[in-house]
């Protein structure tokens, strides 16, 4: 190991060759100097002489920071205000009350016009020189500064004369030194910070803390805080701030991304609810304009279904009329033959002409017989068509015409049956939809059972099957509170009523704390289709045998067994004991008794302030639904029950469903059926057979009756009668007939009216084109319509459409109303929202106001941008950051940190190399070692606890869908809100921090440890400034760059003590310089003249101070054998 003597000579390093003040305090007109050329030299002086005014113009070039240095420290801390820079260039050397007046006034040897110079040369044994110089005067009553570094020996005399304000000095000597050269010589400094740290640099010190423990030791007294002084003056502060703004800049463009993506999502989620509103405005929309379009279409539709039906029903009328013009052609031909038969019996009467009436009726008879077959056939057709019908067969006149009604009226029942059947036809799919559903669910839940040996199946069960693989848990770990409770075999009769009250409570899922917040984060951002509750789970200390005694024997958790194998039982046992603390009543006397709590064995369920339950709601007593235990192979029997009874009522209802079916098709034949009937026939008489039969035999008859009539006149007389009595029939229908047909030509005239009236209308429409498919399609009831519904179908449609227009106005109303409210509150958001994102009014700028609805499509293109675009822009931007943010920059800063911690405790490595060369103690031998254990701190545990968390487990969070920005959420944003604490991270960052700082004295001989300090309060003063001075020489050792491998001419080796002798034993102070020896330190010590024997056996040159005419310092420079050498002569006088 590198030792702390390597170096052969006590030269080594950095020491002051001379120094030199113009201008300086007391120091006035004059150039002082004072040159140790690298040797340990003495200031003294009496009192007041300027010693310390010398001092501080030393501490002034070797620490150049105000904050780091005091002025006037042999003064003690009293009077360290009193001297500023200012005063040391006007120089000030007391204070006058002047007659008459009752302030006093400071006296100063100088005024603005002044300017003041320090100069001082350092020197290493390779011939490294560095000068440190500084300049300054008033410009305008303000205090100008020059710093400056030279690697060269400058001098005030030769380098800054003459100087003037505007800086012809300063060009002077970049002229002469830096001309010409690629490395300058002289260098000027920005300001105190630069040339502070340049001067550290050049110097060989380990950093610019050096030159704030340089200004220590000038003033050097006990330590009173050992601690504090390592943490502060031996230790390297590292700029964790700029880490830390580092990896907050980066987190605030993540956050920033982050803030995007929240607000895309925020302004999507309005914008959703407006844009289906826009579509159902746009659907209200069109369909207020097809409504209109059918109203406008409506018109010339029925006006022409109107032409085509009152056309059909007049060629149908004029159909009947030629029926009926034929019967009256009958009527009048058979007329005019009776007529001929009554005449020819008149004449065959009057001529008695049988023969020839018998052969006339012959005649007839064949006539007749041939229309009698004709309508014999038709009435046999009729009959058997009407036979199926369930019609009367072989009719009257009348019961013709009334089966003619009832077929009319059976078609329009057919029309209401055949809608029955279809409603019975979709109830009964809907039954078959139903009961496939829940077979289907119950194959699914038996699955589901046996496939989780549980009771709990459905939505729930899928949940946590889903939370399981997406967490990579188990459900032992993550059980539902059901598995792990049962009813016991001796309790089995309460368990419908335990069921009731703890069947919610079964379906929680415990979530221990170290899954808790995985389970957290995939439930907020899933969409669990379905409901889930659960119970984190914290640790649970065992009370043991103790918890079982507080139960009365009558309590809910005395029936219920818990799964000993499970870590939750005895936790979940106390919490049921807890929170389910019911009563089990046998009684409901007993049941009475209770205020609160209760339940009887029937499921009535007393609960707090007076609320009584009880559910015997189908589902809810069924086992089959039952949510208790660990073992469900009773749960899944009873569920195989049920699925048999569901089969067998799927097989009635397919044979339901059959017959149903059947019926349809059997309404819709006899629907045709009676289509036939109805069309076919017409007229009673086209089947009115028997009346050719009745003529046949009355002709038969007369015919027989004149062949056997012996008496011919008498049997034409009684056929004359006969036919006279057909003819006032005859003449009777004749005239029915006529009146029939009046009445038709009347309403064919109504009808040609009606016509003419909508063939009037249609021409209206003859130049326009008009489409009517669209209109049918959409309405094909009405192409059913028949003439006599035509009227009642027109009026239904026109109220129709008049109802639900005005209904969807007014649904359009109230959307217009919703949708403008939803708009308005996007377009001028809330305050909550544009504080926390500043932009959404600027996004949202452009876009109409709510009282534009006609615009309302922007919002729609707004929303697909932002879903389409911004989004997935923002998300893909919000990854990149998060991707550099974990796997570099926190990684970067834990290193930071860890690195630091290293740094500390290497340096105290170093610090004790150097302390176990120095003699703390000399019979026996001991020196001291630095130990720094970890500080107890809970803000440091806090800080280091986060920013471990804060580095991931790579794996892992690649494991998980969304892992990277759940660590985020979950680890970096806490880390850095919590230092954004100004006051707790200034307090966990700094490392030096972490640690707690001892010095231990050892045996040099043996090694062992003889004794620890913590404090300074336990030791007597000799050995709080032994021990102070020791440490002081090791962080002087550390700072000055002394112990730095293979660099040790590039080291500071120079210290000055200002009134270091001062109460203290000769003792102590031969310690100090014997100290400094070790360091091989060059010393400058200040001390009055009666303590110059301490250290006149080791100094080489005296710098003697004095103070003339009480206003101005002199100062005197020899080697110390002239100095002795005076004394000794001044002595002797």
């Amino acid at each position: 190991m590198y030792s702390l003597f390597s170096t052969s000579s006590d030269k080594a390093g950095f020491r002051l060759q001379y120094m030199e003040v113009y201008n300086w305090g007391t120091f006035d007109g004059e150039i002082f100097r004072i040159s140790p050329k690298g040797n340990n030299s003495l200031l003294t002086g009496a009192n007041a002489s300027g010693k310390s005014t010398f001092i501080d113009a030393l501490l002034t070039l070797l620490v150049p920071v105000k904050n780091d240095r005091f002025y006037n420290q042999s003064s003690g801390a009293e009077k360290k205000g009193d001297r500023t820079e200012e005063s040391y260039v006007y120089g000030h050397y007391g204070n006058i009350q002047k007659e008459g007046e009752n302030s006093t006034t400071t006296q100063k040897l100088r005024d603005h016009t002044a300017y003041s110079v320090l100069l001082a040369c350092f020197e290493n044994t390779d011939g490294q020189v560095v000068t440190l110089f500084q300049l300054r005067w008033f410009s305008n009553n303000e205090l100008k500064r020059s710093f400056g570094i030279a690697r060269m020996p400058l001098e005030i005399e030769k380098d800054f004369t003459p100087f003037d304000g505007k800086g012809n000095w300063k060009k002077r000597l970049e002229k002469l030194y830096n001309t010409g050269i690629q490395k300058k010589r002289i260098e000027f400094q920005d300001g105190p910070v630069k040339y502070g740290e340049r001067m550290a640099q050049l110097l060989g010190m380990r950093s610019v803390k050096a030159s704030s423990l340089f200004n220590q030791v000038v003033g050097v007294k006990v330590l009173d805080d050992l601690d504090d002084f390592i943490r502060v003056n031996m230790l390297e502060q590292l700029d964790a701030e700029y880490e830390f703004l580092q990896l907050k800049d980066n987190f605030m463009t993540l956050m920033e991304a982050k803030v995007n993506i929240e607000k895309a999502k925020e302004q999507i989620a309005q914008l959703v609810p407006i844009n289906e509103l826009a579509l159902q405005l746009e659907e209200t929309g069109k369909k207020l304009k097809t409504l209109e379009a059918d109203k406008e279409i409506a018109v010339y539709w029925f006006t022409a279904k109107g032409t085509e039906l009152t056309a059909k029903e007049l060629e149908a009328l004029k159909a009947r009329m030629t029926v009926l013009n034929d019967e009256i052609t009958a009527l009048k031909a058979k007329e005019e033959n009776l007529k001929i038969q009554e005449r020819d019996l008149a004449i065959a009467i009057a001529n008695d002409e049988v023969e020839m009436q018998i052969e006339k009726l012959v005649e007839d008879i064949a006539k007749l017989e041939r229309s009698r077959e004709q309508s014999k056939f038709r009435a046999d057709s009729y009959n058997a068509l009407a036979f199926g019908l369930g019609l009367p067969k072989d009719p009257s006149r009348s019961v013709f015409d009334e089966s003619r009604l009832l077929a009319g009226q059976k078609k329009k029942d057919c029309d209401a049956q055949r809608q029955a059947e279809d409603e019975l036809v979709r109830a009964a799919r809907n039954e078959e939809d139903q009961l496939n559903n829940q077979v289907e669910e119950l194959i699914t839940t038996v699955q589901s059972l046996q496939k989780n040996k549980n009771n709990i199946s459905g939505r729930e069960a899928d949940i946590r099957e889903d939370i399981l693989a997406h967490i990579g848990a188990t459900a032992d770990e993550l059980p539902f509170i059901g598995e792990l409770i049962k009813v016991r075999e001796e309790d089995n009769q309460w368990e419908p009523a335990i069921e009731k009250v703890l069947h919610n409570f079964a379906l929680r899922i415990i979530v221990p704390e170290k899954y808790y917040r995985e389970v957290n984060a995939y439930v907020n951002r899933t969409n669990l289709r379905g409901r889930i509750t659960y119970q984190r789970y914290q640790g649970y200390t065992s009370m043991g045998s103790l918890r079982r005694q507080v139960y009365e024997d009558n309590q809910l958790v005395n029936k219920l067994e818990f799964k000993e194998s499970s870590n939750y039982a005895e936790w979940l046992e106390e919490m049921i004991a807890g929170q389910f603390d019911y009563a089990c009543a046998e009684s409901l006397d007993e049941f009475n008794q209770f205020s609160e709590k209760a339940l009887t064995i029937e499921g009535l369920i007393k609960g707090v302030k007076g609320k009584h339950e009880k559910d015997d709601r189908a589902h809810v007593s069924r086992r089959e639904n039952f949510v208790l235990g660990w073992d469900n192979k009773e749960k899944i029997g009873l569920l195989k029950k049920e699925l048999e009874l569901l089969q067998q009522q799927q097989e009635k209802n397919k044979e339901q469903i059959k017959r149903f079916v059947k019926g349809l098709s059997d309404i819709d034949l006899t629907k045709d059926r009676l289509s036939t009937f109805l069309s076919q026939y017409n007229s009673f008489d086209e089947i009115n057979w028997a009346v050719f039969a009745n003529e046949i035999q009355q002709k038969a008859a007369m015919k027989q009756n004149l062949e056997k009539a012996n008496n011919k006149n008498r049997v034409l007389k009684e056929q004359f009668k006969s036919v006279k009595v057909l003819l006032g029939a005859n003449t009777q229908e004749l005239e029915v007939k006529n009146r029939q047909k009046y009445k038709q030509e009347d309403r064919m005239e109504d009808l040609q009216h009606e016509l003419d009236r909508h063939r009037a209308t249609l021409g209206i429409f003859r130049e326009k084109e008009v489409d009517i498919s669209g209109f049918e399609e959409a309405h094909p009831h009405l192409k059913e319509v028949d003439y006599a519904g035509f009227t009642i179908a027109n009026d239904a449609f026109r109220e129709h459409n008049r109802n639900e227009t005005t209904r969807l106005e007014r649904e359009r109303n109230s959307k217009e109303h919703a949708v403008a409210i939803k708009i308005n509150a996007f377009k001028h958001p809330s305050e909550e929202i544009t504080q926390k994102f500043k932009s959404w009014r600027a996004d949202v700028n452009m876009l109409p106001e709510a009282s534009n609805l006609e615009f309302i499509g922007e919002y729609t293109n707004f929303l697909k941008r932002l879903q389409e675009d911004n989004l997935p822009k923002h998300e893909k931007k919000f990854d990149e950051y998060l991707q550099e943010t974990i796997t570099n920059k926190i990684a970067d800063f834990r290193l930071f940190f860890e690195n630091w911690s290293d740094a500390i405790k290497e340096n105290i490595n170093v610090l004790n190399d150097a302390l176990q060369g120095i003699d703390f103690k000399t019979s026996p031998k001991t020196y001291i070692q630095l130990v720094i254990p970890p500080r107890i701190n809970e803000d440091v545990r806090e800080f280091r606890g986060l920013l471990q968390k804060a580095i991931p487990n790579v794996k892992a969070i690649e494991n998980l869908a969304d892992g990277k920005r759940q660590h985020f959420e979950e680890h970096i944003e806490p880390l850095i809100h919590r230092l954004e604490k100004e006051e707790w991270r200034k307090k966990v960052m700094d490392v030096r921090g972490w640690f707690s700082y001892k010095a231990e004295e050892f045996y040099k001989e043996t090694g062992t440890k003889f004794k620890t300090y913590e404090n300074m309060g336990q030791l007597s003063g000799g050995e709080k400034a032994q021990l102070t001075y020791t440490i002081l020489g090791s962080a002087i050792a550390y700072q000055f760059g002394l112990t730095k491998e293979g660099l040790q001419t590039n080291s500071f080796r120079f210290i000055a003590i200002d009134e270091a002798f001062k109460a203290q034993d000769e003792e102590k102070a031969r310690f100090l310089i014997t100290l400094c020896k070790q360091l091989h330190l060059q010393l400058l010590v200040v001390t009055p003249s009666d303590n110059i024997h301490i250290v006149e056996n080791d100094i080489s040159f005296v710098h003697f101070a004095e103070r003339r005419n009480e206003r101005n310092s002199w100062l005197y420079d020899m080697p110390i054998e002239q100095f002795l050498e005076e004394r000794e002569q001044f002595g002797a006088a």
